[in-house]
């Protein structure tokens, strides 16, 4: 997975750039529940947790118990400092998960594919972990989905460097069913990511989004600066909204 956010700074960042309104983390766990199929749900892994804002919305809305997995030692840190013992913390990957076999019910990946150093690897694991008739839930950008995240117009290199590392949505759906699921859901969701185009400014200024960190400090400044005039144009307190597509799946009883 991506060591863009191993730097304690920019994982000190994160939570200003990647905050959510709580009615957003509302809507996501309303999506989620409404998505699911009937399942009895015990034990939860947020794979890829970051600094835990899903996970104690997942602890929240369905009070079970959370595991939020990362390989980011900076940004589990943030996590224990922010949510403390409410949550099983774990320093791990995606591709080899420090999880028993057939342990859990529901995995969470929230952005996370794109991170992934091994795809298939991973969802072998992801398999391993759930137990059968378990699902996995995966919310991601796609590269179908870039021309309407408004602050890509004025990041010309992080657009290019996100149109080749995002997956499509037909190719998240086509690896996980090749590795022993079966799909529930495939859909987009508009969700809101600031309450104003002020506070959307602010957000992308904290340059806590990986494809913004990847980018040179020069194409930095310049974007910024570009979101800034285009910012000053918009209507002052409408808010922002991004799409998000948002996938289930269910576990079948193979061995893969």
């Amino acid at each position: 997975m991506s060591k863009a956010y191993d730097n304690p700074e920019v994982a000190g960042r994160y939570d200003a750039a990647r905050a959510m309104p709580e009615e957003t983390l509302k809507q996501w766990m309303e999506e989620l529940i409404r998505g699911l199929p009937p399942v009895k749900i015990g034990r939860m892994l947020d794979l890829g947790c970051g600094t835990g804002r899903f996970a104690c919305a997942l602890v929240a809305a369905f009070g079970c118990h959370v595991i939020g997995v990362d390989p980011s030692v900076a940004m589990l840190e943030q996590a224990r400092q922010r949510w403390g013992g409410e949550i099983e913390w774990k320093q791990g990957s995606a591709e080899s998960i420090p999880l028993d076999s057939r342990s859990i019910d529901l995995v969470w990946m929230s952005q996370v594919y794109h991170h992934l150093d091994e795809a298939p690897r991973a969802f072998q694991d992801i398999h391993r972990v759930i137990r059968a008739g378990g699902c996995l839930a995966i919310r991601n950008g796609t590269r179908e989905n870039l021309r309407d995240i408004e602050w890509m117009r004025c990041f010309p290199e992080a657009y290019a460097l996100d149109q080749a590392r995002l997956p499509s949505r037909p190719q998240i759906e086509r690896t996980v069913a090749e590795h022993g699921f079966s799909p529930v859901l495939s859909t987009t969701v508009y969700q809101k990511f600031a309450s104003s185009y002020e506070e959307y400014l602010q957000k992308i200024s904290q340059r806590g989004l990986s494809s913004l960190t990847a980018i040179s400090d020069e194409a930095f400044r310049a974007g910024l600066e570009e979101l800034r005039r285009w910012v000053d144009q918009q209507p002052r307190d409408k808010p922002v909204f991004e799409p998000v597509d948002f996938c289930i799946f269910r576990a079948l009883n193979v061995r893969v």
